[in-house]
């Protein structure tokens, strides 16, 4: 039995997206694969900073009861990809794209059916464009001893240069269960990065750069006679704490608050916005709240 898939393709903060919900059928069905593989150029123009990332094929050593385990890995990776870029999940802010890959052949040769003389002139698609990927992600698994080890590669394009390589194991039965730690390696590694920032309040501008959002990071506020260095930790990608120091002009002061990562709205850039209360030292009366609002612009690749 085959695959299929049921999906959707949605056009959000100038970038596409497929989402893909797996159901077993015994067929591949055209409109889907269509949707999965092939995007008009004219909607699914990349951004500078977009990633296209596909799954290939990863092999096994065809170990008793386990033949099909590598078709499995390479679905569910898919489908954390997409998870993890969608606009609730830890990876929204990467201008990413997920294509399928694998079911390329089947959808070249419905695309060869939808321009025959077979099909309806009048609901047959016209013309379609393929969106390549940049990454490929393939592997191998390798079963033995109750464990499952396995190995991930990610080339620049089919047949393309090796971009990375990593391994892990499993028990023979949880392999599957690795995906999400794969997806996320992948991802960390592909998404566009590190950051500068900009931006800041009525009174200061804030400048820097971040290399993960996931790690903590520093950046430097300027305001009339003196600066402020912010110190973030995140608890997530998307938002943490925040604490900062004040020096300059015969004072010093604290403050600490909260911050959260979105999308800014033209798929590349991201917004933080922080609410801080702070106080000068040895000044009563002076403990004031702040709102600040930065930039994060991906470094060109």
């Amino acid at each position: 039995m085959v695959t299929g898939a049921m999906c959707r393709m949605i056009h959000m903060r100038g970038r596409i997206k497929v989402q893909v919900r797996s159901v077993a059928s015994h067929f591949v069905p055209m409109l889907c694969a269509v949707l999965l593989v092939l995007l008009s150029p004219a909607i699914a123009s990349a951004q500078q900073a977009d990633v296209v990332l596909a799954v290939g094929t990863i092999t096994t050593d065809n170990y008793p009861g386990q033949e099909f385990a590598g078709n499995g890995l390479g679905e569910v990776i898919l489908h954390q990809a997409i998870t993890m870029l969608d606009d609730g999940g830890e990876f929204a802010w990467c201008a990413g794209k997920v294509v399928e890959w694998r079911r390329i052949d089947e959808v070249n040769k419905e695309q060869k059916f939808q321009q025959s003389k077979y099909a309806d002139p009048a609901t047959a698609i016209k013309k379609l464009g393929t969106l390549a990927p940049d990454f490929l992600i393939g592997g191998s698994i390798k079963f033995g001893a109750g464990k499952a080890d396995w190995t991930i590669q990610i080339r620049t394009n089919p047949g393309g240069e090796l971009v990375d390589s990593f391994t892990g194991f499993a028990d023979d039965d949880a392999v599957l269960d690795e995906a999400a730690r794969i997806t996320e390696h992948v991802l960390d590694r592909l998404c566009p990065g590190p950051w500068t920032v900009t931006g800041g309040g009525a009174r200061i501008k804030v400048s820097g750069k971040v290399a993960k959002l996931d790690e903590a990071f520093k950046v430097v506020g300027k305001f009339p006679g003196g600066t402020a260095n912010f110190l973030y930790s995140p608890t997530s990608r998307s938002g943490g704490t925040v604490d900062y120091v004040l020096a300059g002009g015969g004072f010093s002061g604290a403050g600490s608050g909260t911050y959260t990562i979105g999308p800014s709205g033209d798929g590349s850039t991201l917004t933080i916005k922080q609410t801080t209360t702070g106080c000068i030292a040895g000044v009563p009366g002076s403990c004031k709240t702040n709102s600040e609002v930065l930039t994060l612009t991906p470094v060109s690749r």
